[in-house]
């Protein structure tokens, strides 16, 4: 009677089948694995970089007229500032050269007292206007004369503010703005780690490389560029930033930001 078997050759010949499946399943999924880790992490990298460079527009937008400055250590960090506007409006008194006066009108609806703390600025037409403290701090200590008027919506445009000490502003706005700031914002870019700073003082030059909250990783260039204002248009500030890793390609974002606030 005939065994039922297999030769030496059939099996060699299976595993040798076997093997050349295996190795072609295991490349298979090896290759979609990296390519799945390659996706998921150009993902986290576009998330982050848009939300950072969708931040960094807006808040721009928002910024005082003239404060906008740039700071360059070649190679190793770049960094954009500015100083948001908490509140804005016109004013119909105040007190400028010759003139000394610690009385002014602002023209602002919603009154808020919390901004009697806040600096105010008026014709700011370069960043070194800021840098002076007699400039930025006119309402600190100051009062509000006519806080009962401010609860009705129909005399409530007008805030007549008292100042502790006699000030005076050395030129008039030409449409009469008035600008109350929030403290200085930064974004820093080093070590391939876009940093957002704020509170520091205006223009303290580049801050160290862990200060400030972390906004975005690998970031392979930053550049930033302020146009200054001319006849016919606003200031502008163009944005570069390029992100992106070893293993995938680099991502760009190339904006172009019209700051609307004037003097």
């Amino acid at each position: 009677m005939r065994r039922q078997g297999f030769t030496l050759i059939e099996l060699t010949i299976t595993l040798l089948v076997l093997t050349i499946l295996a190795v072609g399943v295991s490349s298979y999924i090896g290759f979609g694995s990296r390519l799945y880790a390659d996706v998921a992490q150009r993902e986290q990298i576009l998330g982050q970089s848009r939300f950072v460079a969708e931040r960094l527009v807006r808040e721009l937008r928002n910024a005082a007229p003239n404060s906008v400055q740039v700071y360059e250590q070649a190679g190793i960090a770049s960094c954009i500032e500015f100083i948001p506007v908490l509140a804005s409006g016109v004013y119909s008194r105040l007190p400028v050269q010759p003139e000394n006066g610690s009385e002014l009108h602002l023209q602002l609806y919603n009154w808020q007292n919390d901004l009697l703390g806040r600096p105010l600025i008026v014709y700011p037409t370069a960043p070194e206007h800021y840098q002076a403290a007699a400039a930025r701090q006119v309402l600190l200590n100051a009062t509000v004369l006519n806080s009962g008027e401010l609860t009705n919506p129909a005399n409530g445009a007008t805030v007549k503010l008292q100042l502790s000490a006699p000030h005076s502003f050395a030129a008039h706005s030409p449409e009469k703005r008035f600008y109350i700031l929030a403290t200085p914002v930064s974004y820093c870019v080093q070590g391939g780690n876009i940093r957002r700073l704020q509170g520091h003082d205006y223009s303290a030059g580049l801050p160290a490389a862990t200060a400030g909250v972390l906004m975005a990783q690998q970031v392979k260039q930053a550049t930033f560029l302020v146009q200054q204002p001319v006849l016919n248009r606003n200031a502008v500030v163009n944005l570069l930033l390029q992100f992106g890793s070893d293993s995938s390609s680099d991502m760009f974002f190339n904006y172009e930001v019209h700051l609307p606030n004037v003097p």
